[in-house]
C-alpha cells in the first residue's frame, strides 16, 4: 500500500509542478495587466493636471504602478534576481518617494 501511495505522489507531483508553474505565469502577467492598467490613469492625469504638485504626486503613483507591475511579470516568469535586484528597489524608492513628496506637500 504505502509503495502505491509512493508511486502515485511520485506520478502527481511533476504534474502539479508543471499546472504552478503555468498558473505562476498566468498570474504574474494577470497582476502586470491590472498594475499597468491601474498606473495608465495617474500618468495620463500627470500630464494633463496644470497644478505642480498633483502633477509630480500622480507622475509617482503611476510609475510606482507600472513598475510593480513589471516586477510581478518578471515574478511569474520565475525571474527572481531580476524581479527582486531590479524592480522591487525601484518600486520601493518609488513609493518611498510618494509617501515622502505626499507628507511634505499633501498636509496643509
Amino acid at each position: 500500500m504505502a509503495s502505491v501511495t509512493r508511486l502515485l505522489w511520485e506520478q502527481s507531483v511533476p504534474k502539479l509542478n508543471q499546472a504552478l508553474q503555468l498558473d505562476l505565469a498566468t498570474g504574474g502577467i494577470v497582476l502586470f495587466t491590472i498594475m499597468v492598467a491601474a498606473g495608465i490613469v495617474p500618468l495620463i492625469m500627470a500630464l494633463k493636471a496644470k497644478v505642480r504638485s498633483l502633477r509630480i504626486l500622480s507622475l509617482l503613483l503611476g510609475l510606482f504602478a507600472v513598475v510593480h507591475g513589471f516586477y510581478h511579470l518578471a515574478f511569474g516568469f520565475q525571474q527572481d534576481l531580476l524581479a527582486d535586484a531590479v524592480f522591487e528597489p525601484i518600486s520601493l524608492l518609488l513609493l518611498i518617494g510618494l509617501g515622502a513628496y505626499y507628507s511634505k506637500v499633501g498636509i496643509a
